[in-house]
């Protein structure tokens, strides 16, 4: 298939999607250009990071920001006002989009564009108001190893194969409660997003959520690889304005800067 027919292939699916979420009456809305987010991976993308004996990560990231309702002053004085009835938050205000109020789904679809079977990582990273999880890579005998994306599922695809799947609304609210967690002091960052590993019941990460919790404004949602091959990803995000707090067409929308964090990980971990 050449890259133009996927193209076409990959909005006809984004428009079926499109048309599917009217029929059932979903209140969830599509954010985005076109509503479709492209990464490719191609046997020429450089690695990310280049290993003292021959190993390398490949890392290609697309990043989805949604329109958030710029705030009135006095409702960000309200947000500065309100922090002092909380100790010790990792944040200069209480957030303007706090948990619950944006509600996130990522549908996407892998396709193989190689004629050998390729192992390939999906990778979603998230951003708040205030902070953006930015991983790193360790260095384990001589070979750089990526630590945890907050999000990352590991796929097998076949030649010429295309693989779709779901993150869900939950996942990706783990997601902004383990950005919250790691900034405010959790001593392991890459054990505290590991997948397995669910902040609100976890003993080692219970202390460090913080009793505000800001909601995800924006993703990374990319590619990881060992090797260097042709794979396609397309991904569509839904969202559930809860909290009213997404701007319309005609509205000012607020400016996103959100510090980079990277993994705080112990020494002889």
């Amino acid at each position: 298939m050449t890259r133009a027919a996927i193209r076409c292939a990959s909005f006809a699916w984004a428009a079926a999607l499109l048309v599917l979420g009217v029929a059932c009456d979903d209140d969830r809305v599509y954010v985005g250009d076109d509503a479709l987010y492209q990464v490719a991976l191609t046997a020429e993308t450089p690695p990310a990071v280049q290993g003292e004996e021959g190993g390398a990560i490949y890392i290609v990231e697309t990043r989805a920001e949604l329109p958030i309702r710029e705030p009135t002053s006095g409702q960000l004085a309200d947000r500065n006002e309100g922090a002092r009835a909380f100790d010790d938050l990792p944040f200069p205000r209480l957030p303007w989009v706090e948990r619950g109020e944006l509600e996130l789904q990522i549908d996407f679809t892998l396709v193989s564009l190689d004629d050998e079977e390729r192992e390939i990582d999906v990778i979603v990273n998230g951003a708040n108001e205030f902070h953006e999880y930015v991983p790193t890579v360790a260095t384990i005998d001589e070979d750089p190893v990526p630590l945890h994306a907050q999000w990352e599922k590991r796929y097998t695809l076949a030649a010429r194969e295309r693989r779709s799947g779901t993150i869900r609304e939950e996942e990706l609210d783990e997601v902004a409660v383990d950005l919250a967690t790691v900034v405010n002091g959790a001593p392991n960052s890459d054990q505290i997003v590991y997948f397995e590993n669910k902040s609100g019941s976890d003993p080692r990460s219970i202390p460090f959520v913080p009793e505000v919790i800001p909601s995800l404004v924006a993703v990374r949602i990319g590619l990881r690889a060992s090797e260097a091959a042709p794979i396609l990803l397309e991904a569509t995000v839904r969202v559930r304005d809860v909290g009213a707090k997404l701007a319309a067409d005609d509205e000012p929308r607020m400016r996103l800067e959100p510090e980079p964090f990277e993994p705080v990980v112990p020494e002889d971990e």
